[in-house]
């Protein structure tokens, strides 16, 4: 908790000295990454990732729906890796809830043999839930990311 708030205090003076200099922008000077980048860096990438076309699960065991899935899949991975070094749980409470439902939700497309599965989007099937978990995923985590980061 101490090393946090010595942290967080190098941050603010380090802002604050900024704001105030003289004038001269010097481009080597790289903005210290904090915590609170994580929703401004992740949120285009899950706007990148998320593109598509809208129809392109209409059929959710079909290989393009499979794909952009997979792209969603892929990107939460490194949300995941980067909220884990930025502190977890501990900081980011929403986000890794929302973390966990999305590679759950990417789990039981698998276990549901959703991919290829002609029957996939029938009434009943558990594919349509489990693909549009992770459809969402990218602007649940967003959101969930500002929670957790007081934006």
């Amino acid at each position: 908790m101490r090393r946090t708030t010595t942290t967080a205090a190098a941050v603010l003076v380090a802002m604050l000295a900024a704001g105030c200099s003289s004038g001269d922008d010097t481009p080597d000077a790289k903005p210290t990454p904090t915590a609170a980048t994580l929703s401004t860096k992740w949120g285009p990438k899950f706007d990148t990732a998320t593109e598509a076309d809208a129809a392109v699960c209409n059929q959710v065991g079909d290989q393009a729906c499979a794909e952009h899935l997979t792209d969603i899949a892929l990107v939460v991975g490194d949300l995941e890796r980067d909220v884990n070094e930025a502190g977890g749980s501990a900081k980011y409470p929403r986000t890794t809830a929302e973390l966990d439902k999305v590679n759950d939700a990417v789990q039981a497309y698998t276990d549901h043999e959703c991919l290829g599965d002609e029957n996939a989007g029938i009434e009943g099937s558990p594919c349509p839930d489990d693909a549009q978990t992770i459809l969402t995923g990218g602007k649940t985590l967003t959101l969930a990311l500002q929670a957790d980061e007081g934006a």
